[in-house]
């Protein structure tokens, strides 16, 4: 992902006194707005103002590597959740797809926020876990990029009623439900075939 410093986040980077932050927005019906810092934070990154509430709710923040080709990455948030406040939202709406932004940003000598904080990861939750104790709950939200569903062909599903409605005279799939083993396909198929072929030559030479 490209990054676009401003003057001001540069200036402070290259001195000696750095105070980095996160603010973590997530797409719920009822947005939520958070950082780890000690204090509420308002910023206007997204194009309008938010304020991002200190939490204890935000338990971690995770840490990932940057990949210099495209690729489906993935990072997990773990929220408390110990009054309900979340376990509530995730149970009772439909969550998947929800949208997240994390950035980091930097306070001066003031506490004030640098404008403007970077954007570290943008994604969709993919899926959630809930853990609770007897005296703990908390919830982890599974993020993926939108590189995800790249390869992802809506509607279509591996059986043959799905396949004939697009092919009516392919019969590829008739005992799909049947079949357990990793089929392959593309170059990988090709190359099995080939290395089948050689060694059938060389047991016959």
């Amino acid at each position: 992902m490209a990054r676009t410093l401003t003057t001001a986040v540069s200036n402070h980077l290259a001195t000696n006194d750095i105070r980095p932050i996160h603010l973590l927005s997530i797409g719920f019906s009822t947005p939520v707005n958070l950082t780890d810092n000690s204090f509420d934070l308002t910023s206007s990154i997204s194009g309008s103002s938010k304020t991002y509430t200190a939490s204890p709710f935000l338990i971690s923040v995770p840490e990932f590597e940057e990949q210099t080709d495209v690729s489906k990455s993935s990072i997990n948030i773990l929220l408390s959740g110990a009054d309900t406040t979340f376990i509530s939202v995730v149970l009772n709406e439909n969550i998947v797809n929800d949208t997240v932004e994390l950035f980091r940003g930097f306070l001066d000598s003031n506490n004030a926020l640098i404008a403007d904080p970077i954007l570290l990861y943008s994604g969709n939750i993919d899926t959630f876990q809930i853990e609770e104790s007897t005296n703990s709950s908390s919830i982890n939200l599974a993020v993926v990029s939108h590189w995800a569903d790249f390869e992802k062909k809506s509607g279509r599903q591996t059986n043959n009623n799905s396949q004939q409605r697009f092919f009516s005279t392919d019969v590829g799939m008739d005992f799909a439900s049947q079949t357990v083993l990793d089929l392959k396909w593309g170059r990988e198929k090709w190359d099995l075939i080939l290395s089948k072929r050689r060694k059938k030559y060389l047991n016959l030479s």
